[in-house]
């Protein structure tokens, strides 16, 4: 799984730029950095009112998926749709982790844990 610089930040995600909700992120061996901007009304991220403003992180998978199912979870598993790109909601960057899991058919499921702690989360305007 990685962050696909290709990716442009003005690419709409469900009415927010990727430029709107993060800068600089980079995902090392075991966890994730950069800078997760504070969004206010991301109603196309949620429904729920109480979901639509804090920080968010874009992911892109740029691997072959070939087939395999892979599972994005921060507080509740999300499956990767053709696109490869999942928007996360981070509360608590210190205590929430990423967890990435691929599965297919007759091999073993890879599941890898990314830590939050290094990002910089935006805090709400004043």
């Amino acid at each position: 799984m990685s962050v696909d610089t290709a990716v442009s930040a003005s690419e709409d995600l469900f009415g927010k730029t990727i430029g709107d909700l993060q800068s600089g992120i980079t995902i090392g061996e075991d966890g994730i950095t950069g800078t997760l901007k504070y969004v206010s009304d991301y109603t196309g991220f949620s429904g729920d009112v109480s979901l639509q403003s804090g920080n968010f992180l874009v992911l892109h998978s740029t691997t072959n998926h070939d087939g395999a199912t892979i599972t994005v979870t921060v507080t509740n598993p999300v499956t990767l749709d053709d696109d490869g790109i999942v928007v996360l909601r981070v509360a608590d960057k210190d205590t929430q982790t990423v967890t990435i899991s691929a599965s297919k058919e007759g091999y073993d499921t890879v599941t890898k844990v990314y830590s939050l702690s290094g990002l910089t989360c935006e805090a709400a305007p004043a």
